[in-house]
């Protein structure tokens, strides 16, 4: 109301301008006007008008922004749920990607799950490639015996002892192998003949027979860099005295550097297995030093410990007592008793199905069952009468494995007015740490070439077989009329 008086006022000021002016209103058109003036300026209808209609407009904006507060306010809302919903949806997916930090160790522990299945299964043994000639004479017969390094990267590292002394044909010969990963090849590293009547220093052309090797990985003593060599226990000369013991040596350093272990002083390394230095030409065992790669012997001499890599020897001032000293020398390292193989092996000792007696595994219509290895307290590796097998670790340390085998075969009958029968014969083998680690399972399954007659020697029939890569050596020796049988084979 206080713009229509302001107006009003207006209006008035106005006529008084203009009747002071040169054309001022009469005394009736100023009478007039100010009734008029007067009406407007009473008249509480008209008021009364233009405060409704000034109310309605602001009704209107009113309710038009109520609405629009309505409105934002759902909009608001609205918005508010979809952030919640994407807050809830974002934090759904985040505690997924969460779990993205667990999956490399689950999937580790799938994956070892699997290995251990795979472990757990028995493999069967397919034959790939000849390395034996078959022939009807016996002096083609190989041993089914081996000392066996299983290197980590897939390939095995043998000694084949000889079977037959004093002959002259290939497979009579001492041989040291490398046997490739895939299986498909072998490779000889240095083979000689076997001679009970004969004796070289550093063997070339001849070996004598009453002695023993193996086949380890060895450091050189000037750059450290580590390579499979091979290592006699040798006589002095030829004769089979205990007096004449001659000591340890590499191939590579020669007989010159030979040393002789003192005598009887033993200890027993970290998988329980003892040395054995009673200088016996079939008896030799000696300490592998896991951090330096090299073996470690008392000398006997000068009771100073010398360290043996495959290029010579390096003479500590380690001084060693007795054999409480020893074995506390070993207590404080990380050592491994490396048992020496037999130069003639032709066959591995087992017990029979039968009678439980144990002897070489030379028959063929019976069933064997046994282990090379440290079980139980009782250790059955290399000498003049077991296999040995041992992995060379990705950690780059020598280990002994337990090798564990049974072989089941029946006898059978020559063809007569009775008929005939051949029997079927199978080996399974396990490979274990000493620690109880199963590293794999294997069977090998032989049938008669002939009827009527035997499958082969079963017992021994799976000489080596490597857990890292599934491949190895079979040779049932001989069967019907025919000997040279050993081929490379493979797991899948």
């Amino acid at each position: 109301m206080a713009s229509i008086q302001n107006a009003v006022q207006v209006m008035v000021d106005k006529l008084v301008a203009d009747m002071q002016g040169e054309h001022p209103l009469s005394a009736e058109e100023q009478a007039l006007v100010s009734n008029a003036i007067t009406k407007l300026t009473d008249n509480s209808k008209l008021e009364q008008a233009v405060v409704a209609v000034a109310e309605s407009h602001i009704n209107d904006a009113r309710d038009a922004l109520q609405q629009v507060v309505q409105t934002s306010g759902s909009s608001l809302t609205n918005a508010t749920q979809v952030l919640e919903q994407t807050s809830g949806t974002l934090e759904s997916k985040s505690t997924k990607l969460d779990l993205l930090d667990a999956m490399p160790s689950a999937l580790n522990r799938l994956e070892q799950k699997q290995a251990e299945q795979s472990t757990q299964d028995i493999k069967p043994l397919f034959a790939l490639k000849p390395i034996d000639t078959p022939s009807s004479s016996a002096n083609n017969r190989r041993s089914t015996s081996a000392f066996a390094v299983y290197d980590s990267s897939g390939e095995t590292f043998l000694v084949r002892p000889s079977y037959t002394a004093n002959a002259n044909t290939h497979q009579a010969r001492l041989e040291y192998v490398k046997l490739h990963a895939n299986g498909a090849a072998t490779t000889s590293l240095f083979t000689t003949f076997v001679y009970t009547n004969a004796f070289e220093q550093n063997p070339a052309a001849k070996i004598y027979s009453y002695g023993s090797s193996a086949l380890i990985p060895l450091a050189s003593k000037d750059n450290g860099n580590t390579e499979y060599e091979v290592v006699y226990s040798s006589q002095d000369s030829q004769t089979t005295a205990v007096a004449n013991y001659g000591g340890i040596f590499t191939k590579s350093a020669g007989f010159s550097t030979m040393s002789k272990p003192k005598q009887n002083l033993d200890a027993a390394d970290q998988f329980g297995i003892r040395t054995s230095t009673d200088h016996s030409y079939t008896n030799t065992a000696v300490l592998y030093d896991n951090q330096k790669h090299c073996l470690v012997v008392v000398d006997e001499d000068t009771s100073l410990i010398i360290e043996k890599y495959r290029d010579g020897n390096v003479v500590t001032s380690t001084a060693i007592a007795n054999s409480q000293e020893l074995q506390a020398f070993v207590d404080s390292g990380d050592f491994t008793t490396v048992k020496f193989i037999y130069n003639q092996l032709g066959n591995p000792y087992g017990m029979s199905d039968y009678n439980h007696s144990e002897a070489a595994m030379t028959g063929a219509g019976i069933s064997y069952f046994g282990y090379f290895g440290t079980y139980n307290g009782v250790t059955k590796m290399g000498e003049n009468k077991y296999s040995a097998h041992y992995r060379f670790t990705a950690e780059k340390k020598l280990e002994p494995i337990n090798f564990f085998f049974h072989a089941s075969t029946g006898h059978w009958r020559t063809p007569s007015s009775s008929g005939a029968y051949s029997p079927d014969a199978e080996l399974k083998v396990a490979l274990e740490t000493t620690s109880g680690e199963l590293l794999g399972m294997y069977s090998h399954l032989s049938k008669a070439y002939s009827a009527g007659y035997d499958p082969g020697i079963i017992g021994g029939s799976i000489t080596c077989i490597n857990p890292y890569s599934n491949t190895g050596i079979l040779n049932e020796q001989y069967t019907h009329n025919n000997y040279g049988l050993g081929r490379t084979c493979r797991a899948f």
